[in-house]
């Protein structure tokens, strides 16, 4: 507690007992009543201050959610840059990659990539090994889809043998999907000119999750499609008829386990989705959330601990659940505040939950904290989108909130109400 705020709540519970009349005095002497904890008062919660960081004419993003565009020292940031937000990337369009003051939100590109788009941008991370100075994303080279390690002070890179899809808190290793198959099931994730190798086979055998040691900079197959089909096809025999991919990886903070969504598409054409956990070298596989909840989006906690959003067996409504990795010990996160699908990621202490949310009714976007501590939380934004396809399509702009190091900022993309370009935003929390 502040030494301010401790004189303040002292001097007001000492003047409110010398006020006192006789008659409430007295009246001291009997039980006092308990009194109820009101969920809806925000006075305990983080007091913060929302900006726009970065402007137009052209578009600025980060991409996902639940990886920090700012450095280990927060000195600078990164992202991308793109001179059109209204379609998806064609073959051979580039979109730039650059330094991004965190105070003045001054762009300053240093690279481009062709690996990009409006979602995940191009899974851009910054090394944990080298956190201030080297960066890792994905592009397209000698066209293969690979990911780079570039030194933004030397200007040297180093190809990876594969594109990225997460990478480690110690840096050690990286998981990666196949981008082809993703931009043929998924377009809105997947990369222009990416080519999936086994569009023919269903369940393939060769593709999956694979694990990057970059030390040593080789990548081999850790879980296969085949693998997760051949494990859920007699409890779900409709995925016999059905092409599988993977989709999201995350690696929980001490580089033990990973989850990833294997997904397929039902007769309508709507996504259905499983939740699997492993070892990083594939071994002790589990399904934790299983195919026909509609599970979307998650983050971890800690190293057991998974926040992920699925539709509520009853209600049938998205909610937010909080659960141990491979046990049957889900809890709903904010009941009756958080509401509907979002994407999800804890504070660095792990007692702040952030996620946005859609507002049809308004034809906008919101961001909301949660405060697992307290119980309860509050909204940070909510902005209006000027059109229906950032709000609902393959040109939609996702909050996507990320934390930065310390865990007192979070910065998320949204359109921006005066220039209608996308632009990067900072929640910047005054008392944490």
């Amino acid at each position: 507690m502040k030494r301010r705020d401790f004189f303040n709540i002292s001097s007001v519970g000492l003047l409110g007992t010398l006020l006192l009349p006789t008659s409430d005095l007295l009246a001291q002497k009997k039980k006092p009543k308990k009194k109820k904890k009101n969920k809806y008062d925000s006075s305990d919660l983080p007091k913060f201050r929302l900006s726009t960081l970065t402007e137009g004419p052209n578009h600025h993003f980060f991409g996902y959610y639940g990886t920090s565009p700012w450095n280990g020292n927060e000195s600078t940031m990164v992202g991308l840059e793109s001179s059109f937000h209204d379609r998806m990337p064609e073959p051979g369009e580039k979109a730039k990659i650059g330094l991004i003051d965190p105070n003045s939100g001054e762009f300053t590109p240093i690279t481009e990539t062709l690996a990009w788009n409006l979602q995940q941008g191009a899974m851009l991370h910054w090394n944990p090994t080298h956190p201030n100075k080297e960066i890792i994303f994905n592009d397209r080279i000698n066209n293969e889809m690979a990911s780079i390690r570039l030194d933004i002070e030397t200007g040297q890179k180093t190809i990876l043998p594969r594109t990225i899809s997460a990478v480690s808190k110690k840096g050690k290793f990286a998981l990666s999907l196949t981008y082809g198959r993703l931009s043929r099931m998924r377009k809105v994730v997947g990369y222009a000119d990416a080519v999936d190798p086994y569009a023919n086979e269903a369940h393939p055998y060769k593709d999956g999750v694979f694990l990057i040691d970059l030390e040593k900079n080789k990548a081999k197959l850790v879980v296969s499609i085949a693998e997760v089909f051949d494990k859920s096809v007699g409890k779900y025999p409709f995925l016999a008829n059905r092409h599988i991919w993977f989709n999201h990886t995350d690696i929980n903070p001490s580089g033990t386990r990973f989850l990833f969504l294997a997904r397929s598409r039902n007769e309508k054409g709507k996504i259905d989705s499983a939740m699997f956990t492993a070892n990083m070298d594939g071994s002790d596989l589990k399904m934790v959330i299983p195919f026909g909840t509609g599970v979307s989006h998650f983050g971890w906690r800690n190293d057991t601990e998974i926040v992920a959003t699925y539709k509520n067996p009853k209600t049938k409504e998205y909610m937010h659940y909080l659960f141990t990795d491979g046990e049957n010990d889900f809890s709903i996160i904010g009941e009756n505040f958080i509401i509907d699908n979002g994407h999800c990621t804890f504070s660095p202490d792990g007692r702040y939950l952030a996620t946005d949310r859609t507002e049809d009714d308004s034809n906008s976007t919101s961001l909301w904290l949660f405060d697992l501590e307290l119980n309860k939380g509050l909204m940070l934004a909510n902005i209006a989108v000027p059109h229906y396809k950032y709000l609902h399509s393959d040109t939609r702009c996702d909050f996507h909130p990320r934390w930065n190091p310390a865990g007192n900022k979070i910065c998320f993309d949204a359109v921006d109400t005066a220039t209608h370009t996308r632009q990067m935003h900072l929640i910047e929390f005054l008392d944490l």
